[in-house]
């Protein structure tokens, strides 16, 4: 082939460094790079891969943790306890429930052995006090007259002294006389004031009520009573209250506040007159 230029009309040949160029020996030579690459990340990878595995291996007990107890002791006595002195520590009570022994030379017998110096020494705040004095120190406080201990012949003494005394005069009593003693006349307290009364006739058991209001809940029910308990306590006052759950199926529960009782229908009429007096509504119904 041989290249054409327009201008200047150089149709001359391709040089020499061009003629000997091809694209398969490029190729050629560029394949044993990348396989040299590929082999490179291969043993990369394994490496990674075996660093990783072996450690998550153990070794042959190589590296398992061991304890190995000290040598001295964890605890021992010290050699100046110093301190304050405990008694009774050396009981062999606790020897049996430390497992621990003695030699027998350590060993005390309080029963037998020490001398009243020793013994003193034991003992919290000294030897014991003699509470029972001896045979010479009662023959020391005896009387030699007649054989008794002194504070009996002072006391004997004393008594024959008062035998001994002159008796004295008794003086005169006087004699109360039996006339009646005029008391001051008592002062009547003034009566207390009688309890107010109801002016309607409320009885227990009556067969008639004054039923005031039908409420939608219990609560409604109780307000309403103690604001017209409150408002009115004359009116009210004798009556008690009854509040009764009716269910009206569709229309709902209703909580019917009634006063009573009444004996006979013309009381429960006038109550029920004097409610609307007042102000409020009424009906009588039958309980």
């Amino acid at each position: 082939m041989g290249r054409y230029r327009d201008s200047g009309g150089d149709y001359s040949p391709f040089e020499d460094d061009y003629r000997g160029f091809e694209v398969r020996d490029e190729e050629t030579a560029r394949g044993p790079l990348i396989l040299a690459l590929a082999i490179g990340v291969l043993l990369v990878f394994g490496a990674v891969v075996w660093n990783t595995y072996r450690q998550g291996v153990r070794s042959n007990g190589a590296g398992i943790p061991s304890v190995i107890a000290e040598k001295q002791p964890y605890k021992r006595a010290p050699e100046d306890r110093g301190g304050v002195a405990v008694p009774d520590v050396d009981k062999r009570f606790y020897d049996q429930m430390d497992a621990s022994k003695r030699a027998e030379e350590d060993i005390r017998d309080y029963a037998d052995g020490g001398t009243d110096e020793e013994s003193g020494e034991m003992l919290q705040g000294g030897p014991p006090i003699e509470l029972r004095p001896g045979q010479e120190r009662e023959m020391d406080d005896s009387d030699p007259e007649n054989g008794m201990p002194n504070a009996v012949a002072d006391q004997v003494r004393a008594l024959a002294e008062l035998d001994d005394r002159p008796e004295e005069p008794q003086d005169s009593v006087e004699v109360a006389s039996n006339a009646p003693i005029e008391l001051p006349a008592t002062r009547q307290l003034p009566a207390a004031p009688a309890a107010p009364t109801s002016q309607f006739a409320f009885t227990d058991g009556g067969t008639y009520l004054v039923q005031l209001a039908a409420f939608r809940s219990q609560e409604a029910a109780e307000t309403a009573w103690s604001k017209a308990t409150t408002s009115r306590p004359d009116l009210y006052r004798g009556a008690r209250k009854q509040v009764q759950r009716a269910d009206l199926g569709a229309k709902g529960v209703f909580y019917r506040l009634r006063v009573g009782s009444f004996a006979e229908r013309a009381e429960a009429s006038a109550f029920c007159d004097a409610v609307k007096a007042s102000g409020e509504n009424c009906i009588v119904v039958t309980g």
